[in-house]
């Protein structure tokens, strides 16, 4: 069988399961089959060996079983770089990166960085590659979260730069410690959202990473409430924040001292997706 055909009984067999898994998914699971993980370079007229078709198969019966194509090929790309994921924590989203690429922006001489509710460790392990004079440390309070940001921040050679620590968001941390920026992207969906997430999400991506209580501000009130004894006077602190929150979010920021508020950044879709806010 040729590519081509391969990838039609592939998309044939989402259709008739009515599964979430796309085209898409299939050109980078064959990809990966192949060996190059490149879908674009796949020829569709060129004949596929019995080993990788036999690869494939395996790996779209999982795909069409619900499991995200991030776990199955055990990596995804963030920031340009390639990071190992699994279902210990967050698959990486484009909106994260915006995250990221503000606070570069907004600390561009920060020297020790905070990244609360790291997950897989991305946002740290970026920070470090971005910063390569900077420090930082991560948080999480799961502990099989914090083995896999481990696992990046060797993978990229910036363990010695991190301290890992497991701990319910500031709670593990010295107030004689102040940070020069502080990020988080915190659970903030509603827990009524969750019969609306696509099955990959729903099924795979840990709970307790996606969902911020009755009305998804549960995690963002306890960052503002505890953050700033953290941080000196002047230093960002930017948080990755859900659609439709950012009205919520700048109330929440008003009724407390020690903020100010200075913008929430839009994505790509227009959508208010990172608060900006300073240590007052």
């Amino acid at each position: 069988m040729n590519i081509k055909s391969v990838l039609e009984a592939a998309a044939g067999l989402a259709r008739q399961n009515a599964a979430e898994a796309t085209p898409w998914d299939a050109r980078l699971l064959l990809a990966h089959s192949v060996g190059h993980g490149k879908p674009l370079a796949l020829d569709p007229r060129e004949e596929l060996p019995i080993e990788a078709a036999s690869h494939f198969q395996a790996l779209w019966e999982k795909r069409l079983s619900g499991v995200p194509v991030q776990h199955i090929v055990g990596e995804w790309d963030f920031f340009g770089r390639s990071f190992s994921v699994d279902a210990r924590a967050l698959v990486p989203r484009p909106e994260t990166e915006l995250l990221v690429e503000t606070a570069l922006a907004e600390a561009p001489d920060a020297g020790l960085a905070l990244d609360l509710g790291t997950g897989s460790g991305i946002i740290t392990v970026t920070w470090l590659l971005e910063r390569p004079g900077s420090r930082a440390v991560a948080v999480d309070i799961s502990v099989p979260a914090l083995e896999l940001a481990r696992a990046n921040a060797r993978r990229h050679g910036v363990a010695q730069r991190v301290a890992l620590v497991a701990g319910d968001w500031t709670s593990a941390l010295s107030t004689r410690t102040r940070f020069d920026v502080a990020v988080s992207n915190p659970p903030y969906l509603a827990l009524s959202e969750a019969n609306a997430l696509p099955g990959t999400v729903r099924g795979h991506d840990p709970a307790a990473a996606l969902f911020g209580g009755d009305d998804g501000l549960e995690a963002i009130r306890r960052l503002l409430d505890e953050v700033p004894r953290l941080l000196p006077a002047g230093a960002p602190f930017l948080c990755e924040i859900g659609a439709g929150q950012a009205a919520a979010v700048a109330a929440e920021v008003a009724a407390r001292d020690g903020w100010r508020l200075d913008r929430v950044v839009p994505d790509l879709a227009g959508i208010p997706r990172v608060a900006v806010l300073r240590r007052t």
